[in-house]
């Protein structure tokens, strides 16, 4: 039987509330998203500013929100900020939808493969904590997220691409590049060969 770290789970089952802005912004109006998005953020900036100010709070947060938060969190804004910031970030710069889209899809389906999989199977170090086999799981995922939406040649350079953005050890987190950087290589990618 498989046996996931069961904080990971936790982390990435929340991880999917990002399924609210990404499906928000495909049926919903951008600048409803934007506004969306931009609430979340002063929201959760509140709760982190409160959780810094009131040892109480934070202690409350660090038992009750185990998995949620990691451990290196603790004493730092939390990776939500990055991953809202993020998504506005992607949204208000790269302006074709179906691009802006699949890149989110990678970030919530991909990232998350990726953590899970390493997690429970990773036995071959690539990065810092990052895994052959996670990257494995993240490039499938993300060339499955892609194939509805694009050709499959375009969804497996996008999938390796995403793959690669995903492994690399950002100093502010995967889950704020992998939108952004996501989106503009699709976007780029779109104007040199069909998708």
């Amino acid at each position: 039987m498989v046996n996931f770290p069961e904080d990971e789970v936790k982390r990435k089952i929340f991880h999917l509330f990002s399924l609210i802005y990404i499906f928000g912004y495909w049926y919903l109006s951008k600048t409803t998203v934007i506004y969306g998005l931009v609430t979340a953020m002063c929201v959760v900036i509140f709760f982190e500013y409160l959780r810094f100010k009131n040892t109480r709070f934070n202690d409350f947060f660090k038992r009750n929100f185990k998995g949620f938060y990691r451990s290196e969190e603790a004493g730092k804004m939390s990776g939500l900020i990055a991953t809202l910031s993020g998504a506005l970030l992607a949204i208000l710069v790269f302006h074709n939808k179906y691009m802006v889209f699949v890149s989110f899809l990678y970030f919530a389906f991909g990232d998350s493969a990726a953590a899970l999989v390493g997690k429970a199977f990773g036995r071959h170090k690539i990065f810092r904590g990052k895994s052959l086999e996670g990257s494995l799981a993240c490039l499938l995922v993300c060339f499955i997220s892609g194939i509805f939406i694009f050709n499959w040649e375009f969804a497996l350079i996008g999938a390796v691409v995403a793959t690669i953005v995903e492994a690399v050890p950002w100093k502010i987190g995967d889950n704020f590049w992998m939108q952004i950087i996501n989106a503009g290589f699709l976007s780029f990618l779109s104007g040199i060969i069909a998708c």
